[in-house]
């Protein structure tokens, strides 16, 4: 009986924790869909091959920046460039755009 209140209750807290992150009607803003999209708008970039992310933070009003570099295929060899993006949520369509996305060469 121990072990299967072991086994449950910690499926029971991450399952609530989802549930209440992932609420966007009422204003909570889900850390983890930005990182998503955050991946998502970096993978999408033309040459991209591989992504480092280093850093991902909260910068405030429904707005997520992540930092690291990225490498990009240029045919010639590869580059290894710096980058920021950082999303927002659109609290009229609830979705995800991107505010903006820099890449040091």
């Amino acid at each position: 009986m121990l072990k299967t209140i072991a086994f449950v209750a910690p499926l029971g807290c991450l399952a609530a924790l989802m549930l209440f992150g992932e609420r966007i009607g009422d204003g909570v803003c889900p850390g983890n869909l930005a990182y998503l999209k955050s991946e998502e708008l970096l993978e999408q970039r033309p040459g991209v091959i591989d992504v480092s992310r280093q850093d991902f933070r909260w910068v405030g009003d429904c707005r997520f920046a992540m930092t690291g570099y990225v490498d990009i295929d240029k045919g010639s060899g590869v580059d290894r460039s710096d980058f920021e993006v950082v999303v927002a949520l659109d609290p009229q369509t609830s979705q995800w755009r991107q505010v903006s996305l820099t890449m040091d060469r």
